[in-house]
This record gives C-alpha cells, structure tokens and sequence, in this order.
C-alpha cells in the first residue's frame, strides 16, 4: 500500500500505483498517467478480488469516494498506515535510525465522525438529493445514511429524504451546492445530540435558498441552520469537555472529527508539555484553543497565532468563558508572527504546531530562530511531516518520540505527533 490509498503493483520492472486496490487484489487497470518508470492507474475491472475483502457496512461504498477501506480487517488498515508513517520518515526525512511508530486504533470504526459534507441538488418535485460526489468526478451519488458518521447526523440524513422544500425558481435543478452537518451535544446539559447545518451556496450572493435552510431549521434535532455568510452571527456552541475546560467552537468552524481520538492527542500533548516544565509555550495554527486551553497553569504563558480571524474570535470565548488566565490568541500568518518573534529575540520554551495538509515548510527558518528547546508537531499528512521534520533535524533538533493516531478508519489519513528537542536535552516525557 502507498500513502493516497494506492496499492503497488510491478510489472516488467515498472512500478503502478492503483487507486483503491489492496494488496491481494488481481486486476485489470487502465492507465491515468504515465510518468515512465511508473505510472498511475485505475481499476478497470476485478479478476480476483483480495482475500483481505469482505462485506462492507455501506451500501454507498462502491459508488461513494468517501471511504477506501470497508471491509477491509481494521489490523491491515492500521498496519499499512504505521508503514506510511514509517516510509515517510525514511524516505522523505531522511531519517536514518530506526523508527518505529505506534499507532492507538479508534474504539469506533464506523459512526465516529461528527462532521460531514454532503453536496445537494434540487428537483422538479421540491425534494433535494444529498449525497457524495463519486471519486474523480461531479456525479452525485445520493446517500441517506453514512456509515462512518454519528447517528445524530444520521437521524437528521434520514429527515431529509423525505422532506419537501420551496424548490428556488433561480436555482437550475442540476446546480449543487456543499452543506456541512456537525454534530454537537445537546446544549444545556440534557441527553442526547444535536446538529448544526452550514449552507454554502453556489454564489455568495446567492438568496435562492432561504427558503430552504428556514425548512432546515424547523427539522428535529436540528439546533441551527444557516448561510456560511451568517457565520459571526451563528450561536456559540459545545462541542466537547476535557479537563475541566469546555471547548466552545461555532458552525462552519474547523474542528477534529473523531472527538474521542482528539482527546487522546490533546491528553497527549498536555503530558508531553508539563513533562518539560514551560515557562512560555507558543502554539501555531492554534485553531479555537484546541490543543493549548487546558495548558494555562501554575504561571505559564500561552501564546496561540491563527489565520483565521473567526477561530481566533472563538478561542478568547473559551479564554472568557473558562476563566483562564494566560493565555493571549492573535490572528495572524504564522510565518510572519515567528519572524516578528526571531527579530524581537522573544523566546519560547516549547513550541506547539498543527499545521493544515500542506506543512509548515515557510515557518521552518523563523522557528529555528526562535530556539525553542521543544517543538511538538501534530500532522494529519505524513508526506509533509516528514519533509519539516528532517528539515528540523537537520537543524539541530533530534528526534524524541513519534506516534501515530487513526482519527479516520476506513480511509487512508491518519494523524501523527511527533515529539523533537534540541539535542542533549533531557526530559520526562512519554
């Protein structure tokens, strides 16, 4: 298996990556691009499929692009992305000992995540189809359950199919529209889940589907609705509690999918972080306060920078609403906050990285510079890891610990936390 969800087959000497092939699996291919000694491909037909197969839970998952790996044995799954990790750090690193890269499976494989997109269509009728457009392409496939989602989002799924709306006269019946569902516990206390529906219309401008998200709010279980232009004026919300602290986020909002596995990695990261003792901990793309809320204590300065106003808005809520003290949350280029930081000789004992899919290579010179003695880095892509933290080796810094989280089964992503220190330091950390 190759990072991408790719199976590696060789033919004559020359190397095929095939989408959604497993090992095991005899195919015939057809070729997407040929790059000389290898080439990509995929499956044009099953001869004999793998052994590793079996009966998928979704009846969606040979049409829907979503998920790569239904029944596929969870221990493959969790092998071939410990491999990932592993080859990363070799290959792409250049890393030279020895690494080997626990992963902590997900307790839930299917029905964890609890945040959706689904893309929808309107017909003649008034109804509206939801669904996942079908990989490599814009057909919508309609789905009315997503094996891999919380039931809450689910229930709501199910309403949908059957409910009827003002079909938007402006709105051509084959033009779609993206929509996120996330599930959020119900506010106040009382059991149970709800849902937050976010509509990003196909034009910003757009007014064609008022109608439609008013029908959307007045659906059971559904705590708001609205337009993703609505956004600084959509409610303040719960969305977990760990700690002591409660983690306020707002629809539309960035936020981990699998809540319970985001609790093992920010567990983690504070573990890490009290075992070095801090004075000054700076946390880059910090989200709404995520993985450094719960680190204000006994003196520490907590310093988070993000790009995104609106997150940054959301973190000083949970500064307010936790009554921490501490902590300062600025929006702001990461890049440019660590160069400010190098020229003013400001210093940070342990930095905290969680960086998008694409890494952190600008922040690399400015981090260097700052000198910090720790740096922890979370990634969801270990192509992009692995390139900053063989860069960050190369520049002093040694290689402490790695493990792997599956924040997504059935799929080929998986989250990693890397652990560096400047060399000869030395810590009690996990």
């Amino acid at each position: 298996m190759a990072f991408g969800g790719k199976g590696v087959a060789r033919v004559d000497g020359k190397v095929f990556f095939v989408t959604d092939a497993v090992p095991g699996d005899v195919v015939d291919v057809e070729i997407v691009e040929d790059s000389g000694r290898y080439a990509d491909a995929r499956i044009a037909a099953f001869k004999t499929p793998s052994t590793l197969r079996g009966p998928s839970p979704c009846r969606f998952s040979d049409q829907c692009g979503g998920c790569q790996w239904l029944g596929i044995p969870y221990e493959n799954q969790l092998a071939w992305k410990r491999q990932f990790v592993e080859t990363a750090l070799g290959r792409i690193g250049r890393f030279h000992g020895e690494v080997l890269v626990p992963v902590s499976g997900s307790g839930a494989t299917i029905e964890y995540r609890n945040r959706i997109f689904l893309r929808g269509v309107f017909a003649s009728d008034g109804s509206v189809s939801f669904g996942y457009f079908r990989r490599g392409s814009r057909d919508l496939i309609p789905v009315d359950r997503c094996a891999i989602a919380r039931p809450a989002i689910n229930d709501v799924l199910g309403r949908l199919g059957s409910a009827r709306f003002h079909r938007p006269v402006n709105l051509r019946a084959s033009t779609p529209y993206r929509m996120e569902i996330q599930e959020i516990p119900q506010q106040g206390g009382d059991a149970g889940a709800q849902v937050v529906i976010t509509v990003y219309p196909p034009d910003p401008a757009c007014r064609d589907l008022d109608a439609f998200v008013a029908g959307l709010r007045g659906l059971p279980g559904v705590f708001w609705a609205g337009f993703i232009k609505d956004l600084k004026d959509a409610p303040l919300v719960v969305f977990d509690e760990q700690g002591g602290i409660k983690y306020h986020t707002r629809p539309g909002q960035f936020q981990q999918v699998n809540v319970a596995h985001n609790r093992l990695v920010r567990s983690l990261v504070h573990e890490i972080v009290e075992g070095y003792k801090p004075a000054r901990v700076l946390d880059l793309f910090c989200g709404s306060g995520n993985l450094s809320l719960g680190l204000c204590r006994d003196g520490r300065h907590v310093e988070g920078i993000e790009f995104s106003e609106a997150a940054i808005a959301t973190a000083r809520e949970n500064v307010r609403i936790n009554k921490i003290t501490g902590a300062l949350y600025l929006a702001g280029s990461s890049e440019k906050h660590l160069w400010k930081c190098a020229k003013k000789g400001e210093q940070f004992d342990l930095v905290i990285a969680d960086p998008p899919r694409e890494g952190m290579f600008k922040d690399l010179i400015p981090l260097q510079k700052i000198g910090a003695r720790v740096i922890v880095y979370v990634s969801c892509d270990p192509a992009t890891l692995a390139r900053d933290v063989g860069a960050l080796i190369r520049g002093g810094y040694a290689l402490k610990s790695v493990r792997a989280f599956d924040f997504f089964p059935n799929t080929w992503h998986i989250e990693t936390v890397v652990v560096l220190e400047r060399d000869g330091l030395k810590a009690d950390v996990p």
